[in-house]
């Protein structure tokens, strides 16, 4: 914060829910994402809410987009869990073009993505940037044990046929990395069943 400038940086854990290379008619190409980041505590089915907020790379976050890109292009479909930092967070009007709101007004959330802290992809090891890590080893050379940013689920969670939002919260489970281990238990990182 300077005298006549204030901050608002927005930190956390999400997964990429849209990466995309831009490339405007006039200019140079970028990337975008649109961030569904995770708040809240898991409830008991292990479902943990999200905001989403679409935003344009730039800063330190670019270096690892450009890894991210290899992965998107050669995975159609993968999980991508990163910890981020946000700034210039505001809400923008839009109008729908199309489908059932056609002519409605809508509202998102946009920003600019200035750190991707580490990345982690379909569950496996956890990509830290040149600065985290630097960070990391800082803290341990220092005795001070590095902050986690990533959550902890819960190893196992159990899901009930009966409730009225089975499918949407088997969906989530599966996008958590859990796997279906039978009678309605869930166990993360598990072989399915």
């Amino acid at each position: 914060m300077s005298e006549n400038f204030y901050d608002l940086i927005v930190t956390g854990v999400a997964f990429i829910n849209r990466f995309r290379k831009v490339q405007p008619e006039q200019g140079e190409a970028y990337y975008a994402v649109t961030l569904a980041c995770l708040r809240g505590a898991p409830n008991g089915e292990g479902r943990v809410q999200k905001t989403y907020i679409d935003c344009n790379v730039c800063g330190d976050a670019i270096a690892m987009a450009k890894q991210l890109d290899a992965v998107f292009k050669g995975d159609q479909d993968p999980k991508v869990m990163v910890g981020f930092a946000l700034g210039d967070l505001e809400q923008r009007a839009f109008q729908y073009k199309r489908g059932e709101r056609k002519g409605q007004t809508g509202y998102a959330l946009k920003g600019r993505l200035f750190d991707i802290k580490w990345f982690k992809v379909n569950g496996g090891e956890t990509v830290y940037s040149p600065k985290e890590t630097e960070r990391r080893n800082a803290a341990s050379d220092s005795a001070e044990k590095p902050q986690l940013d990533e959550p902890v689920l819960p190893n196992e969670v159990k899901l009930v046929q009966e409730d009225p939002y089975y499918e949407e919260r088997e969906q989530q489970l599966l996008e958590q990395g859990y796997r279906y281990a039978g009678g309605g238990l869930w166990t993360l990182g598990g072989a399915a069943a």
